[in-house]
């Protein structure tokens, strides 16, 4: 996706759009870690995960959910009589 058509995502799902001063550093940190790549098409820029970012990203949704499941058996035990 183009930088743009991101911060449209995001702010679909956060309910407000990120500022190009905010968007553009960050996917710049990202290539400089290796997360991401990007081609050219004309002037704009074209983004994509890494064969890293996905590891990374996997990594982080196994963590995200153990973390998760394991807060929702802990509120299940807060309720037992």
């Amino acid at each position: 996706m183009y930088g743009s058509e991101i911060a449209e995502r995001i702010g679909e799902r956060r309910g407000s759009k990120p500022t190009p001063g905010t968007i553009y550093p960050a996917l710049k940190k990202l290539h400089r870690k290796g997360l991401i790549r990007y081609t050219k098409e004309g002037k704009r820029k074209v983004y994509r995960l890494s064969s890293q970012g996905e590891k990374e990203l996997e990594k982080a949704y196994i963590d995200f959910s153990r973390y998760f499941y394991g807060l929702k058996k802990q509120i299940r035990r807060d309720r037992l009589p």
